[in-house]
């Protein structure tokens, strides 16, 4: 039942030109408890008169789902790493990867006069550091054109226990954390770890 809904609601969505791909997650830790992810060709896609259609609630299963909503978080944004397009052995495309069983998805708060700071920790040493633990299949940074003024990280993986290897827990543990971890401030319920209800779309 629950494969056959994600399909149905998923359906009208995957049929607006220029959205690629989707699909839901149930948190393991952190919130909101729910994620909905939708990849997308250019981020125009999320605002054309098709996409509010087909996200505009009915009277079946979608007007359901908005009456049983307590919380929300929407954030339309553009992937800044790795740099697009991504078609190579170490940052596949969507079509080859697509989007993993278990993700970690971050929101961010940077002071303004330490995000050069921040950049530079996440592209010189944070992310080659994720992309060689054992487990990742991609990490990748985004900019927000809507929603709260964070920095978005998300972490794809094959399942939750990548984050009890001795490489992750290496990650976690460098000085440039360290020095980056007492300036930044993690939205609440960030970073959650969430479980992919079903198959990708």
């Amino acid at each position: 039942a629950r494969a056959r809904f994600d399909k149905d609601y998923f359906r009208k969505r995957l049929a607006v030109p220029g959205i690629c791909g989707a699909a839901s997650y149930e948190a393991i830790k952190g919130t909101p408890r729910f994620l909905h992810l939708y990849e997308a060709d250019d981020v125009h896609a999320f605002y054309s008169e098709a996409f509010k259609e087909a996200v505009a609630p009915s009277e079946d299963e979608d007007e359901g789902i908005e009456k049983a909503k307590t919380a929300g978080v929407r954030l339309v944004c553009a992937q800044i790493y790795p740099a697009l397009p991504i078609n190579t052995p170490a940052c596949p495309t969507v079509d080859l990867a697509g989007l993993a069983p278990v993700v970690q998805f971050g929101r961010i708060f940077v002071p303004p006069e330490k995000r050069a700071d921040f950049n530079g920790w996440y592209a010189q040493e944070r992310a080659p550091l994720v992309e060689n633990v054992p487990g990742i299949r991609r990490i990748r940074r985004y900019a927000p054109v809507e929603g709260d003024e964070v920095m978005v990280v998300l972490y794809e993986m094959e399942d939750e226990s990548v984050t009890q290897t001795a490489e992750w827990k290496e990650m976690m543990s460098t000085d440039w954390t360290a020095r980056v971890r007492g300036y930044y401030r993690q939205a609440e319920g960030s970073p959650g770890v969430y479980r992919r209800c079903g198959i990708a779309y």
